[in-house]
């Protein structure tokens, strides 16, 4: 289904209230130009990232490899080569600078998550939480943007280079002096590294959307998505538990993201939802009924499975003893009677 572009002015409140929020400031422009934009952003705006493309790749692998020893993937060829496409045409059409790894994890937990390097996983829960395709572009378009602003590297770089300016000075003053900056450099760092997981979230939130944008898909895809997580948090903690855990739930930001639309050029029309996302989320929803089905019957065998008793010495395995001794009758004289 497509639509035709619809004016921002309902937003129009939204605009209003950006005006008092925290994220006024609008990082990343010339959309026209996605592909030929650097995005990954400087450590403290002037020194590089400490962390070579090369050696972000070999650690999005070697974390990979780990994770997928104890993940379990959707091995369904429909599902798995329908969601990598929908990566890769994002990824297309985005700032990427490193080829993505898209893979689906049977896990019920509404998330999609990315390690360095372009290693990225979508879970089971999220494709059957989105009602249609572009809510899960929207959110795979936001995970792909941390990869390719380098959001990872960037905080590894960002807390080396705090240890090493800290370094001389561990070197000068007395004992307490030393303890100080030690202190401070801990401190430091766990500051630092909070201040750019907001940063980075924020700058997520823009970059996705414009990449939906420049994709096709219609741009309000991740906004809507993120409103009805926000809606069900109290509904389904235990599902939604790993979406907020890496997507923090504000108001701001969904004003900033609303807000980021009003700068994309319109387009003729946007893609909504494909019959190939219905038939791949029905799918996935069978194999998933199919296999809980299956698991519920073997916990019912195991639950009607007889429970066997061993015999130990001296007993019938009924409860009577074996041993003659033990089993022989035990008399009772009758007691003198009263005269």
């Amino acid at each position: 289904m497509r639509r035709k572009p619809v004016k921002f002015l309902s937003y129009g409140l939204a605009a209003i209230l950006l005006l008092s929020s925290s994220y006024a400031f609008r990082k990343h422009g010339d959309v026209e130009n996605i592909g030929n934009r650097s995005v990954s952003g400087r450590v403290f705006k002037i020194l590089p990232n400490m962390v070579s493309l090369e050696k972000e790749i070999q650690l999005g692998q070697q974390i990979a490899a780990e994770f997928e020893q104890t993940a379990r993937l959707v091995e369904d060829p429909v599902i798995s080569d329908y969601i990598d496409r929908i990566g890769q045409d994002i990824v297309k059409h985005s700032d990427a600078k490193v080829p993505f790894h898209i893979k689906v994890i049977d896990s019920d937990e509404v998330n999609a998550f990315a390690f360095p390097g372009g290693y990225f996983y979508v879970n089971k829960g999220l494709i059957l939480e989105a009602e249609n395709e572009s809510e899960l572009a929207g959110v795979m378009a936001h995970e792909i943007s941390h990869v390719t602003a380098r959001h990872a590297t960037t905080r590894m770089s960002k807390g080396q280079y705090i240890q090493l300016a800290a370094i001389p000075a561990l070197f000068v003053g007395g004992y307490w002096a030393q303890m100080g900056i030690q202190n401070a450099l801990g401190l430091g760092i766990n500051l630092e590294l909070m201040g750019i997981t907001r940063e980075s979230e924020r700058e997520a939130d823009q970059l996705g959307i414009q990449y939906l944008w420049n994709t096709g898909y219609d741009p309000n895809g991740f906004v809507s998505f993120f409103e009805k997580m926000k809606r069900q948090e109290k509904s389904q903690p235990s599902r939604l538990a790993g979406w907020f855990r890496t997507h923090p739930s504000t108001d701001d930001r969904i004003v900033a993201a609303l807000d980021e639309q009003r700068y994309l050029p319109e387009k003729d029309m946007y893609v909504i939802n494909t019959s190939e996302f219905k038939s791949v989320r029905t799918r996935l929803l069978e194999i998933d009924n199919a296999q809980k089905a299956e698991q519920d019957e073997i916990n019912s065998l195991e639950q009607k499975r007889p429970t066997l008793k061993r015999r130990t010495d001296g007993d019938d395995g009924d409860g009577t003893e074996t041993d003659p001794e033990k089993r022989r009758p035990t008399l009772k004289r009758p007691t003198d009677e009263p005269e």
